[in-house]
């Protein structure tokens, strides 16, 4: 198996933060082709644009901007020829859209060298777009072009993967605050016997069975959010409604 196929497929089967995983992807690509910028754009369908979401080898003025797709002919044509590597030959009359932005020549016009790129699919819908750079001419040449494609079907994999595992983690998120019941989670335990802390849960059980709303004050880090889900979970507007109004004060 080809080392880097394997290093990909050992990424995917580990859980990784989308930045994680997607910047690993970008500097092994930049690797294995040894070339000078790899970057990775997803698609906004609503402002016809693409955004980097991971690059390497581009300044990091790269990432913060968006590249409209009508402005960037290369990049246009990729989507247009959604499935196929396509490489520009150095000398490729289509301008190109990292000019000023390689880190190999900050701030210069990219004149002379070789780009490849393809569009990726997810879920049978175009997410956006892989370019690679190269400063070399010749660099991505027929061997190249071939490796890319057989890769493809790996990127996109990993795409589809960060994808899934954001989606799982904001469920995750979500389940975390409520219990199968109906009722917030914990988070924590209460725990303790002292005389203040025994008056205050007292009183919590008091407010929770009136429809007044309730002010949590304290300091930061006292554990004013365990005593708010405490009165959530005892409330019995929770269980019915769910109309309970609470405030919390940092």
């Amino acid at each position: 198996m080809n080392p880097l196929h394997a290093l990909l497929l050992t990424d995917l089967a580990m859980e990784l933060p989308m930045a994680v995983r997607l910047q690993r992807l970008v500097e092994l690509l930049r690797m294995q082709f040894g070339c000078g910028a790899v970057a990775l754009l997803s698609l906004d369908s609503e402002t016809s644009s693409l955004r980097p979401v991971a690059v390497d080898g581009l300044s990091s003025d790269a990432v913060g901007r968006r590249f409209p797709i009508a402005e960037h002919p290369r990049l246009a044509t990729l989507l247009k020829r959604a499935g196929e590597v396509v490489r520009f030959p150095h000398d490729s009359k289509l301008p190109d859209p990292y000019d000023g932005l390689v880190i190999e020549q900050p701030g210069q016009p990219l004149d002379v060298h070789d780009c490849m790129g393809v569009a990726l699919e997810v879920e049978g819908q175009c997410w956006g777009v892989l370019t690679l750079d190269a400063l070399t001419v010749g660099t991505f040449e027929g061997k190249a072009i071939r490796e890319l494609e057989q890769l493809v079907l790996v990127i996109e994999a990993a795409v589809r993967v960060t994808r899934l595992e954001t989606a799982l983690r904001g469920v995750r998120q979500s389940a975390g605050a409520v219990e199968e019941g109906g009722g917030w989670r914990s988070g924590g335990e209460i725990i303790g016997q002292s005389k203040p802390l025994l008056h205050l849960l007292q009183e919590l059980q008091v407010v929770a069975d009136t429809e007044l709303p309730v002010l949590l004050l304290g300091e930061t880090g006292v554990g004013k959010e365990l005593f708010a889900r405490r009165l959530h979970r005892v409330a019995p507007q929770w269980q019915t409604a769910g109309a309970r109004q609470l405030r919390g004060v940092a």
